[in-house]
């Protein structure tokens, strides 16, 4: 250990023999002090510097107390009697170049003459308020600024092991110093009120649709900051926080009832949230939907599930033949399309199933008798129907298969492998045409095996059947649904077409619709009709590989490929039949509806017109779907902020919600262990400046019961 007496060798220089040395000597130790490390010398005036020591377990710096008076903490007098003892005292501070810091403090004990007259304990220990912010502590004003400063972004657990080596400190005070900083900032918050005009408020749900962890955001939108976060979300919590605000005029909240009874009893102009609104249109179009519609909806041309192929595609059917329906499809035409698709047992027993759950929607039947006369769960139904479509036009592409190779011995290879090689590098391509010859007679792997030995061939009999699988499934032509069919077969039977249309994809349907009437009344796209109403278009492959380019431009051409990805060949993507929409809005009138619904919503929300407001709740109030009566009820109900949001739009929710979201940040860094009370400590602290305590007035704590 290596002591440094900074006081004895500046005396040595000769500076003790001038005037006031001792004063002199001090502000150059500050001076040095200052410049050396990061200690704030103005927290330490009242003291003096008498060493400083430098190891390996950090810094060491020792201050001797050159106070005259002191200010007595119980009863306030200013005492100057001081004793002629001292009390030692350590505390932590920030660390220095990685190093702990520990400042040993001599501090000087005083006589209240105040307490000795009337019988209350006389002596008492200096104040160091500008050092530590309260007797006892262990650690300096500074170093509970970075605490907390850092605690609010990151876990205490993580913190703590960050620190370790640095700063002796454990998690439970890291927590501490946190609720205490939100503390003092949610006290001026709720007390410093005379600059907040227009507040904003949502509710935050730990768990969602649980009430119990439910909690209260209020928000200043104009200075950006969460005013407090209150656990709960009844009306009578939000009155009691409004009513702190006495200068607040306006509030922005959802559609939340609660909110909007606190805000009336307290007098605000309420603004409801335009994206609630809009969103929760969309929701009643959605829940509309799916009361009129079936989950997938399967359209045909003509009026049965089965239909005839267009003119031309395959041979006219014989005459006297008639188009099979499903619902009448007869055991025995199952079974033939099973032996022509080459089905397994597996993929016949769901075939099948299809059929049948096909066969009893066509009827009419419920939802619950389908799955007791199917013997099939909920969910399981719900897949049959999803992949009712696929299963069908599957059959049919196996049956085309099964035409155009009718000439072939095997006419579907299924043993060949995904990752096969090409036949090419097999050992028997230099006897290829022999062996196809021979195959094309009839003739099996085996009898080929002793006619190629001959020829030189050492190979095994699997080895020659394997070439044939592959140089047949290599030549064998493209198959494309309605090939001829070859001379001599039987005819192939009616095919079975069938389309699915889910709902989600006809609520897509009505946003285009409406999007699009609403650009051509307003001449030109509407605002966020991109990412509500569709997918943004496409850039050309010219512009996406310029943008590919100019991002992978700070890359080595390695990593540019990891990062950007690698240029790929373009597949063909198989064209689909595009469902017929407007057929399906035929059928359902739903659809049309659902989209003039949307249209007149968003004239009165673009336009700005109350009178067409009016005309819409009038019109909706009325109407023979619930989920549009309900949204139009709901409208009349909270129409003043309604209208409210339609005329003044720079009033919103956007920032409420926003915190949310960060709310919900912070709580999965602490891995969604934390409580209530830490997470809504750290969520007000997170839109704060840099904390500090000397922006606060210092908290006043309860004396702590004694037991008895």
């Amino acid at each position: 250990m290596q002591l440094y007496d900074l006081r004895s060798a500046l005396r040595e220089t000769g500076l003790g023999k001038m005037t006031n040395a001792d004063e002199y000597i001090d502000s150059i130790v500050l001076v040095i002090q200052n410049m050396l490390f990061s200690v704030d010398a103005r927290k330490f005036e009242n003291f003096k510097l008498i060493n400083i020591v430098s190891d390996e377990s950090g810094f060491t710096f020792t201050w001797e107390s050159k106070s005259t008076s002191s200010i007595c903490p119980r009863c306030g007098e200013t005492s100057h009697a001081e004793r002629h003892t001292y009390n030692k005292r350590v505390v932590i501070d920030e660390p220095i170049l990685g190093k702990p810091v520990m400042h040993c403090l001599r501090e000087k004990l005083y006589i209240c003459q105040p307490c000795k007259e009337s019988g209350r304990p006389e002596c008492f220990v200096e104040d160091i308020s500008g050092i530590c912010r309260r007797p006892y502590i262990k650690t300096t004003t500074n170093l509970d600024e970075k605490i907390v400063n850092d605690g609010i972004h990151r876990s205490a657990n993580g913190l703590a092991e960050d620190y370790r080596g640095s700063i002796k400190i454990s998690q439970g005070t890291i927590l501490n110093r946190v609720k205490e900083a939100s503390g003092m900032v949610t006290e001026k918050n709720l007390t410093d009120t005379d600059g907040v005009k227009i507040l904003s408020v949502d509710d935050n749900n730990a768990r969602k649709g649980s009430s119990s962890t439910a909690s209260t955001v209020v928000v200043d939108t104009e200075r950006h900051i969460i005013l407090v976060v209150a656990k709960g979300a009844d009306s009578e919590l939000a009155k009691t926080i409004f009513t702190r605000f006495p200068n607040a005029d306006k509030l922005s909240r959802d559609r939340a009832c609660a909110y909007s009874k606190a805000g009336n009893d307290c007098g605000l102009k309420q603004t409801a949230d335009l994206f609630h609104l809009v969103e929760n249109a969309h929701d009643a179009v959605k829940e509309a939907l799916s009361r009129g519609l079936d989950y997938n909806i399967y359209t045909k041309e003509g009026d049965g599930w089965v239909e005839l192929p267009l003119s031309g595609s395959l041979p006219e059917v014989p005459d006297g033949a008639e188009t099979v329906l499903v619902s009448t499809l007869a055991d025995d035409d199952i079974a033939l399309r099973v032996h022509l698709a080459s089905l397994s047992a597996r993929q016949e027993k769901k075939y099948r199933a299809v059929i049948e759950l096909l066969r009893l929607h066509d009827q009419g039947l419920s939802s619950k008798e389908v799955d007791k006369k199917l013997g099939t769960t909920q969910s399981e139904r719900i897949k049959l129907f999803s992949e009712a479509a696929d299963v069908i036009n599957g059959v049919e592409e196996k049956i085309d298969e099964h035409y155009a190779n009718s000439g072939n011995r095997k006419t579907r290879q299924k043993t060949i492998g995904k990752c096969a090689r090409p036949s090419k590098e097999s050992i028997v391509e230099p006897y290829g045409g022999v062996v196809m010859k021979m195959a094309g007679e009839g003739g099996s792997h085996r009898a080929i095996l002793p006619v190629i030995k001959d020829l030189g061939y050492t190979g095994s009999a699997n080895a020659i059947y394997q070439y044939i699988l592959k140089k047949r499934n290599e030549d064998a032509p493209e198959i494309e649904s309605g090939a001829a069919i070859p001379e001599g077969a039987p005819p192939r039977p009616a095919r079975v077409s069938i389309q699915r249309v889910t709902k989600t994809a006809v609520y897509k349907f009505v946003l285009r619709e409406a999007a699009a009437t609403r650009a051509s009344e307003t001449g030109g796209a509407a605002d966020g009709d991109a990412g509500r109403d569709g997918p943004a278009p496409e850039l050309p492959e010219s512009e996406r590989e310029k943008a590919q380019e100019k991002a992978s431009a700070f890359y080595s051409d390695g990593i540019a490929s990891i990062i950007s990805g690698s240029k790929k060949d373009a597949k063909v993507k198989k064209k689909a039949a595009k469902p017929d929409y407007n057929a399906v809005a035929e059928k359902n009138p739903i659809v049309r509806r659902c989209i003039e619904f949307l249209i007149c919503l968003h004239y009165f929300i673009d336009n700005a017109d109350i009178q067409r407001l009016d005309q819409f709740i009038a019109k909706y109030r009325i109407c023979d779907i619930p989920p549009f009566k309900r949204y139009a009820k709901g409208l009349g109900e909270d129409y003043d902020a309604v209208k409210n949001a339609i005329l003044d739009r720079d009033i919103n929710n956007g920032m409420s919600e926003g915190f949310n979201n960060k709310i919900k940040l912070l709580r999965r860094i602490r891995y969604g262990r934390a409580k209530e009370g830490l997470i809504n400590a750290v969520s007000v602290l997170s839109t704060q400046a840099r904390f500090r305590y000397s922006d606060y007035a210092p908290v006043k704590y309860k004396p702590r019961k004694q037991a008895a």
